[in-house]
């Protein structure tokens, strides 16, 4: 099956960007409320930051993934850090080969930007699954517990990941 990425560019794509995580909220197991699993959802559309879909080749919507520029605890001035806000790929369409093109596409997107960006981050849930994917190609930074589960905080420098996607032979559209 093939697949491409686009930008959010426009507020179509916007709106089809927030409809379709909006969708597929229960399968995002985001452990925190609704209120700030919206925030972090919505906030690549509301900070005009990038957001993007992935689409199968009938065009239908299959995935979903947006950043900001900066940290919290540097209130968004360390705009070399991107943060990965939301990354979610439809059950049926998960495999090896779109999670690659998904990176990769990230990655072309950064360079062809050259906003300066050395670094990314995100936070996933805690389970094996997760855990063996992630280590591959990021090193687990942090561990924080809540009353709605544990995350694992991740980071991968650019050039990490540009070394980790060049063992792989992955077409992007």
């Amino acid at each position: 099956m093939g697949y491409y990425m686009a930008e959010c560019a426009t507020e179509m794509y916007m709106r089809n960007y927030m409809e379709f995580l909006l969708e597929n909220y229960t399968e995002l197991k985001l452990p925190y409320s609704f209120p700030v699993a919206f925030s972090y959802l919505a906030s690549p559309v509301l900070l005009s930051r990038e957001s993007f879909l992935c689409f199968d080749e009938e065009d239908e919507v299959v995935g979903a993934f947006g950043y900001i520029h900066g940290t919290g605890e540097r209130n968004y001035e360390n705009v070399h850090v991107i943060q990965l806000q939301v990354a979610y790929i439809k059950e049926g369409h998960r495999c090896t080969r779109l999670f690659l093109e998904g990176l990769r596409y990230l990655s072309e997107f950064l360079a062809e930007r050259d906003e300066g960006v050395r670094e990314i981050r995100f936070w996933a849930g805690v389970d094996a699954y997760s855990e063996r994917l992630f280590s591959k190609f990021a090193r687990q930074t942090a561990r924080i517990e809540s009353e709605r589960g544990i995350l694992c905080g991740y980071v991968v420098t650019v050039p990490e990941l540009r070394d980790y996607l060049a063992r792989f032979q992955v077409a992007v559209h």
